[in-house]
């Protein structure tokens, strides 16, 4: 039997556990993943995104691995959702791309940049007739659009709500095999790594335990940096946090089928819709690691720049506004680094749901590679930078 520890309950440490509870190591697994939020996960950064799975719409401020993986993760999803008994929102149908004529320089712009780094995937100019035919109300504010087949989204919410439930079904209903034990709203005070075992320390309804386990992976995010984390808990020195900010809106008399992104000289504003009415709106983009509620300022930018896109907007309801924050390394880059008995995959930035299913897929194979005791190559080194320890030369 393998105790595996997963430290962080957001998009990656539920996936994680999910995988590693269905797993058929060589090894029975028992996993305990610790949540420092509750379940319902609204202190996360998952939470407060609007899933978008828009690589090409990303492409002008991420590095082309970003963008390959998002083309691949776009391939993965399905599957991943096919396993789950509760409905989650894919959608595939492509995001449209518009700008106001002040603005038109930053659209011809981005036009150049795909086609000159993407030119192998496929988008379409559109007049405003062919804009009207694709997006009805959308083609009423502009003359031309740019359609990217290609694109999609992932409702984020959702997303959670369906992981929540389907590891207390199969954590409650174990196969007998593997187990999981979920501690929420509780706190990880230390993780002592050796190269054999870790010792997780840890906080829950004031009462201080500690438990030994064969691989810790941990997933914290933006608790993982220097500010957030205990000295004694592995802290990532290179990571920092960038604030994001969005808006869920009401507007029942509003009928926007798929993305669309607003170029801007200072942002790209999204336009996300989730269904029944409901629209997800951000764009805010600040390197900040203040959580606290937004600003006016971000919230007359945006509000004013959705209702630019569509005058409807302007008798939304704004049922919910959040600002949270994002982890990032200085290269803006996702890294895993295992340390021993200690796997730590963070920095996955503004980009968490675009390249998920393939960081997952590096995760989970570094895992079972100490589950196993084997060295099998590693999936996709060619977009992920993994670290590991290196083997002493005898």
């Amino acid at each position: 039997m393998m105790n595996i520890a997963i430290v962080g309950a957001g998009l990656m440490g539920r996936l994680l556990a999910l995988s590693l509870l269905r797993g058929k190591q060589s090894e029975n697994v028992t996993i305990t993943l610790f949540d420092k939020d509750k379940k319902l996960a609204h202190n996360s950064a998952a939470y407060a995104a609007a899933g978008l799975l828009t690589p090409l719409g990303e492409s002008l401020h991420c590095e082309p691995n970003i963008v390959s993986m998002g083309f691949e993760s776009l391939r993965l999803w399905p599957a991943l959702l096919d396993s789950l008994d509760e409905y989650t929102l894919f959608q595939q149908t492509g995001a449209i791309v518009v700008s106001h004529e002040q603005d038109k320089g930053d659209y011809q712009r981005f036009v150049r940049h795909l086609n000159n780094n993407y030119p192998e995937h496929k988008l379409h100019t559109l007049d405003r007739a062919q804009l009207l035919e694709l997006e009805p109300e959308i083609g009423r504010s502009f003359n031309q659009g740019l359609y990217l087949p290609q694109e999609g989204q992932i409702g984020n919410r959702r997303l959670l709500i369906a992981l929540r439930k389907q590891l207390e079904k199969e954590g409650e209903s174990s196969n007998g095999v593997n187990s999981l034990n979920w501690l929420s709203e509780c706190e990880v005070l230390a993780i002592e790594n050796t190269e054999l075992i870790s010792k997780v320390s840890y906080q829950q309804c004031g009462i201080n335990c500690s438990q030994s386990f064969d691989l810790v992976i941990d997933c914290r995010g933006t608790g993982a940096s220097n500010k957030n984390s205990h000295r004694a808990c592995a802290p990532l020195s290179d990571l920092r946090s960038v604030r994001g900010e969005l808006f869920q809106l009401f507007a029942p008399e509003v009928n926007i089928s798929r993305p669309i992104r607003l170029m801007h000289p200072r942002y790209q504003l999204y336009i996300a819709p989730k269904g029944k009415g409901f629209y997800v709106v951000g764009a805010t983009e600040i390197e900040s690691d203040d959580d606290s509620p937004m600003t006016v300022r971000s919230a007359m930018e945006l509000l004013s720049a959705a209702y630019s896109v569509h005058p409807g907007f302007a008798e939304a309801n704004i049922r919910q506004h959040v600002s949270q924050c994002r982890p990032a390394f200085s290269d803006n880059q996702p890294k895993i680094t295992q340390k021993g008995s200690l796997i730590q995959v963070n920095g996955l930035f503004r980009h968490g749901f675009l390249i998920a299913p393939v960081v997952l897929k590096q995760v989970l194979a570094l895992a079972n590679n100490r589950i196993n005791n084997s060295i099998d190559d590693l999936p996709y080194n060619n977009y992920l930078c993994t670290e590991q320890p290196q083997e002493e030369v005898i």
